[in-house]
C-alpha cells in the first residue's frame, strides 16, 4: 500500500519530513509531498493553513492503521509549541476528502 505524507497545503515542513520518515523506518512506500512556495497563503484572507494530511491508496487494515497513528504522535509531541503538539491529522482514501481517521496525542 502506498502511503502519501502530503504537505502541499503548507502545513508543517518539519511534521511531514518526520512523520514520512518514520512511516519509511517501518518499511512502508512513503511519497512525501512538499508544499509550492505561494501554498502557505490563502489568497483570500492570507492565513497559514494547518493542512498535513496522510493518504492511504486503500483502506488499511487495524494493524498498518495502529503504527502509521504511532509514527504521527510520536512526531506531534516533537513539536515546538502546544499548538503544534495537539492539531489532528486527517487520514484520508485516495485523492479525495473521505476521512477514514483523525489522529492526534489524546488517543
Amino acid at each position: 500500500m502506498e502511503i502519501v505524507v502530503d504537505n502541499s497545503a503548507g502545513g508543517d515542513e518539519q511534521l511531514a519530513e518526520e512523520v514520512a520518515r518514520g512511516l519509511t523506518e517501518r518499511g512502508h512506500d512513503v511519497e512525501l509531498r512538499r508544499a509550492s512556495p505561494t501554498a502557505m497563503f490563502d489568497t483570500g484572507v492570507h492565513l497559514v493553513t494547518a493542512g498535513l494530511v496522510i493518504r492511504v491508496s486503500e483502506r488499511p487494515g487495524p494493524s498498518l492503521l495502529q503504527g502509521v497513528e504511532e509514527v504521527v504522535r510520536t512526531a506531534l509531541l516533537h513539536r515546538p509549541s502546544l499548538r503544534r503538539r495537539t492539531r489532528s491529522v486527517p487520514v484520508r482514501l485516495g485523492e479525495g476528502e473521505q476521512t477514514i481517521d483523525w489522529i492526534d496525542v489524546f488517543d
